[in-house]
């Protein structure tokens, strides 16, 4: 690491409990937003004392995941649920089997070496076993939430055509992050810590001009290449278990796993970001439309009786 990444202003993100809807959104809504950690969430969740790694092998540890890593090399494993696990407990060794370049979506070939950064899980699990939802409280009780205003078949489309989907599980071990990024459609999100430690560092979409499009890594900034990053201002904070990191929209958030880590994500929207979400779900809409398309239950449950021609020809249209 680079000693001039020390000279990097940092702040504190503070933590809190027993925020009722109308001061949260007083102190950490208005203007561009402000990250909070709320310590008192969590803590009634089941899944605090349920979920471990041996009880999510015992129950899924057949499914087909797709860890991957996110930073240079970007690359796919293609594994079971019980073989990441494996993984996990000995990421100084590469997986047996085919891996995907995650660019082109082509195989490629296996690694010479250990990467530098270790594979890590996003994982849509509440659509495939949401019984899991009945061990935690996903709407937050401290914000307005508008996503469950819109019908679940629509949410589950564009979960699957987007593949960006709005609540998950993030798994992973030592050093397994995504690299610095803010989340997709303009969502405010959070991530609920169940298991083990991370490292959060947030900026502000004030500071958007000085991260390069998330180019800069900031735990080993390149001051020459990124001389702007120098006036960014990092927001800090060690994400416990029972702890949840509430991420406005549009704030750049570097997460890093410090041991091994389990993590439910959950994006949405409300009155504050509601123009951003729709401006960017209307960009996503041709992808959204061909789910549609393709998934003849969430037409039915939608009551949907049209088709669309496509969205590239001037005179495409409905019908």
């Amino acid at each position: 690491m680079r000693a001039a990444t020390e000279s990097l202003p940092k702040l504190s993100i503070e933590r809190a409990q027993g925020l009722t809807q109308e001061v949260f959104e007083q102190r950490y809504l208005a203007g561009s937003g402000k990250p909070v950690v709320v310590t008192d969430v969590v803590k009634s969740w089941k899944a605090l004392k349920l979920w471990s790694f041996d009880m999510l092998r015992a129950r899924y540890g057949t499914d087909q995941v797709a860890p991957r890593i996110f930073l240079r090399p970007k690359i796919i494993k293609p594994m079971t649920l019980a073989e990441y696990f494996d993984y996990l407990d000995a990421p100084e060794t590469l997986p047996r089997g085919f891996w995907i370049d995650a660019v082109t979506l082509h195989p490629r070939a296996v690694p010479a070496e250990v990467p530098p950064y270790s594979l890590y899980l996003g994982w849509n699990v509440f659509g495939r076993h949401p019984e899991l939802l009945d061990d935690i409280q996903l709407s937050p009780t401290f914000v307005e939430d508008w996503l469950p205003l819109l019908p679940g078949a629509l949410r589950k489309t564009m979960d699957e055509a987007t593949r960006y989907f709005a609540a998950g599980l993030m798994i992973g071990c030592g050093n397994g992050q995504l690299g610095l990024h803010y989340d997709f459609l303009d969502t405010h999100a959070y991530l609920a810590q169940i298991i083990g430690k991370k490292r959060c560092l947030l900026f502000s979409p004030e500071d958007s001009a000085a991260l390069y499009d998330g180019e800069v890594d900031p735990d080993d900034p390149d001051f020459e290449k990124f001389p702007l990053f120098r006036n960014a201002t990092a927001y800090e904070c060690i994400l416990e278990p029972g702890e949840l990191l509430f991420i406005p929209y549009r704030w750049w958030h570097h997460v890093v796993s410090l041991e091994k880590s389990i993590t439910v994500n959950y994006n949405f929207f409300n009155r504050v970001n509601f123009g951003g979400y729709l401006t960017n779900l209307l960009r996503a809409l041709p992808a959204v439309v061909d789910g549609l398309a393709q998934s003849p239950d969430a037409r039915a449950a939608l009551g949907i009786d049209w088709t669309c021609r496509g969205f590239d020809s001037p005179n495409s249209g409905t019908t």
